[in-house]
């Protein structure tokens, strides 16, 4: 058997000059910039090679079936020794006369020269063989390579001197196209990394719906990829697109076999690329532009561009009938453990109520206030009813009721036109430890370091879904969906329910007044993204001071030799992140720009308790009296105060405490004078520094600042404290 060896790059010690991803499609590993890199070619003529990782050319080297070329001249030479004799049986050329022949021909005043004539084997020199040329070459229809045709040796190309019977006597068509070849490979293999690259989302769409509609989204079914070489031609497009496409369809399928070559790959424009040729920048000549104003010259500049995976109209079609059989068997199956169970008798009016919630075609999803459950579908009518409730009826008064309210109903059209659809990116603050906010990387929160995912809000800006007017925010009802949900937090699951939070300024009747009626106004997109981001990184540092708080309590409270005589209580802010809304292109606008900003946070399902202001940033101390709501709670936050002035060196710590009783929203980081140094803008408006210089003067320590296992510093002499609480007992004992 012949030995083999990898067609590749040049030299083998090449390494990464940027971070990519290996393009082995089994692999997909990160190669980082420095990491040992291979250019690996393929078999089909035409086609691109691929850069891979170290393991993976070590597994090509192995692997005969890659892309590959003989190496031993004898087996090359074994097919043709049957149309000239054995290789040992051909007689050397005479070098001598060869040599003579040349002579004679340079010389001017020599009168027809004799020719000078290849030779019909070669001693030594490189192999030429073009990958691209060994299928559909000239060879193929020559008087030697005719009569091979369809032997397990008729793939590769001729051995020079073998060549077509049109051409030079040892020579091929291959020979023609080597230095074109040889310049493209030096160019791949020494290129430099690409500098211009695009943005491309990626969706998946299905045929129908209409002749007004060109397709029908999938699910939620949508993903960005940034930093695309702007010179991938069409094939390369179709690739990436249906790579990144498919596993998604196979999760969205459940068990249904998607059949992916009949897939389409269109751009937004509804062209196929399918009919583009290959080897030609598909988008590079949309992102150049004038460098300026009447100038020929142009430049580079980097757009975002849509491309959509087209699943074909009948395979959908088949898509949805299989997935109703397979819920109808599920709901077969279903019954048919009801019938072997006994069934308790239910009174007419809760059957009817049951029977009603679930009247619809296919399974919808209920939620409860422990999770959620799946309703299954009812059977069909020619199902057998279950004995248990075939002679069931509803009440008659009890329907006449239903019937009147039911039939009577209107839908709200406030409601539905007030509902707003946002494409977003989605940026969630992260929880980090204090210790990771001294790195250079994590001093604030960053839409660069955070996690994002692109996702659909949907915002119900009627009175309805008005929540509430703060004193700089408005707060309405909004559901997220998320592409690549995260594991908490706003949009961790489908249809999250969440609270959407934008700054706003009072502008009344007149300039002069500053009191009365007032109408709402938003601020420019500019100030609102300005705004918002301070929330979001006030949120990310509360988060980091109330950890660094409970830390601090536990490590005490586990090394002391007694329990706290008083329980902890357990609380923790609200997960929340900024939202970047994008519209669609607009005559003289960018494509996808920022519209709007919104913060999302998640919803805080009080469960009847009222929403308390426990402490605020002006004061030290509890806002609400002893008597009230939620006081013992105001406390605590007065505790972790003191406890986060104490481990911060006396330079920051929470306030706005609010929310319920487990959870916390919109507070305010307050820092001494000597953080801003009197001119800086330091965690926005609400930073009262004065409470701050003024803390250990004004703050009353409590229980829990004066448990010996904390070790705190006793501020001031709580005489005022005390004298509440003997207030308070003298009251219940006249009382009693």
């Amino acid at each position: 058997m012949a030995e083999y060896e990898i067609v590749s790059q040049f030299t083998e010690d090449a390494y990464a000059k940027e971070d990519h991803i290996c393009d082995r499609p089994v692999c997909r590993a990160k190669i980082r910039k420095g990491d040992p890199c291979f250019y690996v070619a393929t078999i089909e003529p035409g086609q691109p090679g691929r850069n891979v990782c170290a393991p993976c050319y070590s597994h090509y080297k192995k692997n005969p079936v890659t892309s590959v070329r003989p190496t031993r001249r004898a087996e090359q030479l074994r097919p043709f020794a049957s149309a000239q004799g054995s290789i040992n049986d051909r007689v050397a050329p005479d070098m001598r006369a060869i040599q003579q022949s040349v002579n004679a021909a340079q010389r001017k005043l020599t009168i027809n020269p004799p020719p000078v004539v290849a030779m019909p084997r070669r001693t030594a020199g490189p192999d030429i063989m073009i990958p691209t040329s060994w299928q559909g070459s000239s060879w193929q229809g020559s008087s030697q390579g005719s009569s091979r045709q369809g032997s397990s040796q008729s793939t590769g190309p001729p051995w020079p001197g073998q060549g077509s019977s049109n051409g030079p006597i040892g020579y091929s068509s291959q020979h023609a196209l080597y230095a074109t070849e040889r310049e493209r490979w030096a160019k791949i293999s020494y290129a430099t990394p690409p500098a211009e690259t695009i943005l491309i989302e990626i969706s998946a769409v299905h045929g129908g719906g209409g002749h007004k509609k060109r397709g029908v989204p999938i699910g939620n079914i949508c993903e960005g990829k940034k930093g695309i070489d702007a010179q991938i031609d069409a094939p390369g497009l179709i690739e990436l697109t249906l790579d990144t496409i498919v596993p998604k369809l196979h999760i969205f399928g459940g068990g249904f076999l998607w059949r992916v070559n009949e897939f389409i790959v269109r751009d937004s424009g509804w062209v196929d690329l399918s009919n583009h040729p290959r080897s030609v920048a598909y988008f590079y000549d949309q992102c150049q532009q004038p460098s300026r104003k009447g100038s020929k010259t142009t430049t580079f500049k980097s757009k975002q561009f849509t491309l959509m995976v087209i699943v074909p109209e009948t395979q959908w079609i088949e898509y949805e009938n299989w997935r109703e059989d397979t819920e109808m068997n599920a709901a077969r199956i279903g019954q048919c453990a009801a019938r072997k169970v006994i069934t308790p008798q239910v009174p007419s009016s809760q059957y009817f109520a049951y029977n009603h919630s679930t009247s619809t075609k296919r399974s919808h999803q209920h939620t409860h206030s422990s999770g959620s459950f799946d309703i299954p579908s009812p059977p069909r009518k020619r199902d057998v009813v279950p004995a248990a409730l075939s002679g069931c009826s509803p009440d008659r008064d009890r329907l006449k009721e239903v019937l009147r309210i039911g039939g009577g109903t209107n839908l709200d059209m406030k409601q539905v036109f007030g509902r707003q659809s946002e494409r977003i990116h989605f940026y969630l603050v992260p929880s980090r430890p204090i210790t990771d906010l001294l790195l250079d990387k994590y001093h604030s929160f960053s839409v660069d370091t955070a996690e994002w995912s692109m996702g659909e809000l949907i915002v119900d800006t009627s009175p309805q879904g008005l929540i509430g007017v703060g004193g700089f925010k408005t707060a309405h009802t909004g559901w997220l969906t998320l592409m690549a949900p995260p594991k908490i937090g706003p949009g961790s699951v489908a249809h999250d329910k969440i609270v959407v939070k934008r700054p706003y300024h009072k502008v009344f009747a007149t300039p002069t007044t500053t009191t009365g009626p007032y109408k709402i106004a938003r601020y420019s997109l500019v100030d609102e993204i300005s705004r918002l981001f301070k929330e979001a990184n006030v949120l990310y540092w509360a988060k980091s001071l109330l950890k660094l708080t409970y830390d601090f309590i536990d490590r005490c409270v586990a090394s002391s030799s007694e329990p706290p005589p008083f329980p902890i209580p357990r609380v923790r802010f609200v997960e929340g992140g900024l939202a970047l809304a994008y519209g669609d292109r607009k005559p003289g606008g960018k494509t996808g720009s920022t519209r709007a900003v919104f913060l999302l946070e998640e919803f805080i399902d009080s469960d009847g308790e009222d929403f308390v202001k426990f402490i605020h940033n002006m004061d030290a101390n509890p806002l609400i009296d002893y008597d009230e709501y939620g006081y013992d709670l105001a406390v605590f936050f007065s505790f972790t105060q003191h406890v986060q002035y104490a481990r911060t060196g006396k330079l920051a710590f929470i306030s706005d405490y609010q929310g319920s009783t487990t959870l916390l929203t919109d507070p305010q980081i307050l820092t001494h004078p000597s953080v801003g140094d009197g001119h800086l803008d330091i965690f926005g408006d609400g930073n009262i520094e004065t409470t701050v210089s003024q803390f250990e003067k004004e703050h009353l320590c409590n229980e829990y600042c004066k448990w010996p296992a904390f070790g705190l510093e006793a501020y001031a002499s709580g005489e005022e404290e005390d004298g509440l609480e003997a207030s308070a007992d003298g009251e219940d004992g006249l009382e009693a």
